[in-house]
């Protein structure tokens, strides 16, 4: 049985991480919120689906974005704070954990709030430009910048995540 968006998951990963329920889910991954017990803090954890898992294309996949994500500072890029893959048993859990925002997708806030004045627009674009610049000094392509990929603050900070196709 799959967890719904607001249903629990109380699974602690690593010894660390506590699920606390499902925020997204993609190609890829589940997006976790979950609670980091050692830092006291809340953390979004992306975990690998079982089944792709197994497969090294993928697991690899994985591991990259793990990487070139970690090495992105930037306040318009999520930041990723832990990532885990298990030492040779295939199908185990790896996870990345990264910043959790407070907020929701530019998708669901353009839903929910209608179209951005001008002046919102321009700010938006501005951050998200930010982002993609700071990546392209590293040598990265986001490849999947779409409303899902953006998120909210809920004090208005844009924030781009998702660099696994990168």
């Amino acid at each position: 049985m799959t967890t719904g968006p607001d249903e629990t998951d109380e699974r602690v990963l690593g010894g660390r991480y506590r699920l606390l329920r499902r925020i997204a889910d993609g190609g890829m991954a589940t997006v976790y919120l979950a609670v980091d017990e050692r830092l006291g803090r809340r953390v979004a954890v992306k975990v690998l689906r079982p089944d792709l898992a197994r497969d090294e294309g993928f697991v690899g996949r994985f591991h990259r974005e793990a990487q070139l994500a970690a090495g992105l500072s930037h306040p318009n890029i999520v930041a990723v704070h832990d990532f885990h893959e298990s030492a040779g048993r295939p199908g185990e859990d790896l996870y990345l954990v990264m910043e959790y925002v407070e907020g929701q997708t530019l998708r669901q806030k353009l839903i929910d709030g209608g179209a951005m004045t001008v002046r919102q627009a321009v700010r938006t674009i501005t951050a998200i430009l930010a982002a993609l610049d700071e990546a392209h000094r590293a040598d990265l392509v986001h490849r999947d910048v779409k409303p899902e990929n953006v998120l909210v603050r809920d004090d208005g900070t844009i924030k781009v995540t998702d660099f696994g196709l990168a």
